[in-house]
């Protein structure tokens, strides 16, 4: 192509930024944790079993289920994604208790002396009813999650399907596959280590590995006798402090409504901010530059030259090989910078940002921008300050910078929850003002880097030079205004009056004056001759009048009404919920104080109305109708329906349901934890309420009532003619080990 137009020279392309490493990266840390999990959940098994014959029947009938939920995936025309991979990760989880529950209850009736045939029947069909249960539970929470319609339902649908594959599958593979290998690997307890009944005595119960292996295995644990004797002592106990609560319905009601209220008012407490989606920690940063109007190519790229001679030591020091000593030195070397908190005001300590592997300098039409790859994953951060520190006002007086890193997922701002607030109105002036007194309010409140207004020169017009035709005069020569238009195109920039193809590319027709090619300014407009239909020649001047004024270089409209969008990315540390409240605030003042007039409307767009739109699918609009038909209160509705059916009665899994508030405290306690941690380690991705932690605490449901299922289903089992204080004694020992 280059040489068909016959263009001299060469062509460099350089690859700067690469998507697929971060999407590879985070693909191999999911699959990292699936390896870890299983490891750690491999050690639980031997400290708890101590059967290596019990173990590897686990690790076996494990792949067999995810390996099937992917055919499922691939069936369902669904992609192996960071989201449906950590699907399966959770889901290894239920998978590996669906087997323990099978595989333990086996265990326990052969050390009541059964065949390993007999065990592995009569143990499987005791508890195999529990597994259906917790199975479908798992699996029917997720119905109400499949109905939502708004963005965020693409994500909540791939984590959906590839836990309900996932489940599903291990519901046949524990009902088969285990009892088979049970079957066959395990032996039967020598009569010495049998007990018939589950007493008061730990030693009786105590699991006892019944291989070679499995006690050699099993000799790092002897070290560890008193945590082994807790371990066994642990059922016993509280199988005593439930019989001793049973025995009077005083307690029962204390304990029950007691725990119940903690865990409302402590999950309340302890509830993060909402955010829309998490940030992530994506390793790349953009800075966007604005210039005054009027700045040429010249100008733009003087300043780039600036901007790079403070860059230039940080690309300048990747040219070493990472992890070694003369990379090491490279970076030690480096300038420090002092980072800047707007919201608080106050210099921080100076800081190294990591060496940069790749930057980039880019202008065009008004617009600057730069971007850059850190060498270290984990001090992305550190180039903010970097950039900032880059673009300040000694570098580039004039001119609005800000640097943002990018988000994992990309929907507009830095972060995925940038907040757009639309100022609309008749009059652009008045909204022109009023953007512009929100703007600077939040600029000097949250940092300028926090703000990108749209159209980005809003507040700075641009001069123009209007024509504004004489329609008396123009009658008299028989023009029109259209005709004068195209005249002035014509001695300007040229009038485009058609086009034509060549080649499959459409080319403009454009007509220009002859002497208005060299032109270079305007100052003579005024007197260009302009031929007439009359067969006369008349200076411009004489048909309309110019005159030299300021506007707006764009004009956006909002519902029909000129508006200025002003897009708001919170700063690290405060969730998207904590900004809408801020910026409510702001809005609030400015109204009351005759700031925004009434004609003036704002309102949200962006990532702020996808928020309450989602919160509304989820947890409901506040109102009585809106809760009632929020995903969390259908699932639990069909969660407690499920049961209701499985087990003929209506009060044992109202019995179940009592463990979902104290499981629901657990999950705020441990993200509340989390989201202090974020707050104050500055590498560590902001943890908020986001919508996908909203969608674990939705799966939640299915999980915690899976160890409340198998309770009262052994309780059951139990109760053949004694009565439930006596049995529910009895059915907790089976379950705790």
């Amino acid at each position: 192509e280059a040489r068909r137009r016959g263009l001299n020279g060469e062509l460099y392309l350089t690859q700067v930024y690469d998507e697929t490493i971060y999407i590879d990266h985070a693909l191999d840390l999911v699959q990292e944790n699936i390896w870890v999990g299983g490891a750690l959940a491999v050690m639980a098994l031997m400290l708890f079993l101590r059967s290596f014959r019990s173990v590897t029947i686990i690790v076996i009938s494990t792949p067999i289920s995810v390996v099937g939920a992917i055919v499922a995936m691939v069936m369902l025309g669904r992609t192996i994604n960071v989201i449906s991979l950590a699907g399966m990760a959770f889901a290894i989880g239920m998978v590996v208790d669906n087997a323990i529950v099978i595989l333990e209850n086996i265990f326990r009736h052969l050390e009541m002396g059964k065949k390993p045939m007999h065990a592995a029947y009569d143990g499987t069909k005791e508890v195999w009813g529990a597994v259906l249960a917790a199975t479908l539970t798992n699996i029917i929470v997720f119905i109400p999650i499949l109905l939502i319609q708004e963005e965020a339902g693409q994500l909540f649908r791939d984590i959906a399907l590839a836990i309900c594959a996932t489940a599903a599958l291990s519901l046949v593979v524990c009902i088969t596959v285990v009892p088979a290998m049970a079957a066959r690997m395990m032996k039967t307890v020598p009569k010495s280590m049998q007990h018939h009944h589950y007493g008061t005595d730990p030693q009786e119960r105590r699991p006892t590995p019944s291989t070679r292996l499995g006690r050699i295995v099993s000799l790092p644990l002897r070290g560890l006798k008193s945590l082994v004797r807790w371990i066994d002592a642990l059922p016993d106990a509280l199988a005593y402090m439930i019989y001793w609560m049973s025995g009077s319905w005083t307690w029962r009601i204390v304990v029950v409504a007691g725990l119940t209220l903690m865990s409302l008012v402590g999950s309340y407490l302890l509830m993060p901010p909402a955010d829309y989606l998490p940030k992530g920690n994506q390793n790349l940063v953009f800075g966007l530059m604005i210039p005054p109007p009027g700045y040429n190519l010249a100008q733009q790229e003087a300043i780039a030259r600036r901007v790079e001679g403070t860059i230039q030591p940080y690309w300048e020091a990747s040219d070493f090989e990472r992890g070694t000593d003369e990379y090491e030195r490279a970076w030690a070397n480096l300038p420090p910078v002092v980072p800047f908190d707007f919201m608080t005001g106050t210099m921080g300590d100076p800081i190294i940002p990591a060496p940069i592997n790749n930057y980039f300098f880019v202008a065009f039409d008004g617009i600057m921008f730069q971007g850059g790859v850190t060498t270290e994953d984990d001090r992305v951060v550190d180039m903010l300050p970097l950039f900032a520190h880059a673009t300040r006002s000694e570098i580039m007086p004039g001119v609005l910078a800000f640097a943002q890193q990018f988000s994992l997922f990309q929907l507009g701002g830095a972060s995925g929850s940038a907040v757009k607030i639309n100022f609309s109105g008749d009059n652009l002036d008045t909204v022109t003002e009023v953007a512009n007194a929100m703007y600077m309010g939040m600029a000097q409140k949250f940092g300028f880097g926090s703000v990108q207004p749209d159209p980005g020169n809003f507040n700075l017009p641009s001069p123009e030079l209007q024509v504004i035709p004489d329609l008396r005069r123009l009658g008299d020569v028989g023009m029109t205004p259209a005709d004068l238009g195209l005249a002035v195109q014509a001695n300007g920039d040229g009038a485009i009056i058609g086009e034509y193809r060549v080649g499959g590319e459409s080319i403009d027709l454009k007509i220009i004056a002859k002497d208005a090619v060299n032109r270079q300014y305007l100052t003579n407009l005024d007197d260009v001759p302009i031929a007439t239909p009359a067969g006369m020649v008349v200076p411009l001047n004489s048909l309309a009048k110019l005159e030299r004024v300021t506007s707006p270089p764009q004009i956006n409209r909002v519902a029909r009404q000129r508006a200025v969008t002003l897009q708001f990315t919170a700063p690290d540390g405060m969730p998207l919920e904590a900004a809408i409240n801020e910026i409510d605030a702001m809005i609030a003042d400015a109204r009351a104080s005759g700031v925004i007039p009434p004609e003036i409307r704002s309102d949200y767009s962006g990532s702020a109305s996808k928020l309450k739109s989602v919160q509304s699918a989820l947890l409901g609009d506040g109102t009585l109708s809106g809760t009632l038909g929020s995903s969390l209160v259908l699932a639990l509705v069909i969660t407690y329906l499920l049961m209701c059916v499985l087990y003929q009665s209506f009060l044992y899994p109202l019995v179940i349901m009592f463990s979902v508030p104290l499981a629901t405290l657990g999950g705020f306690a441990a993200l509340f934890a989390v989201y202090k941690w974020s707050v104050f380690d500055r590498y560590m991705p902001d943890q908020t309420m986001d919508v996908l932690t909203m969608l674990g605490f939705i799966i939640l449901i299915g999980v915690v009532v899976n160890n409340a299922i198998l309770l009262v289903h052994q309780t059951l089992n139990l109760l053949k003619g004694i009565s439930d204080v006596e049995g529910l004694p009895h059915g907790v020992p089976l379950e705790p080990r």
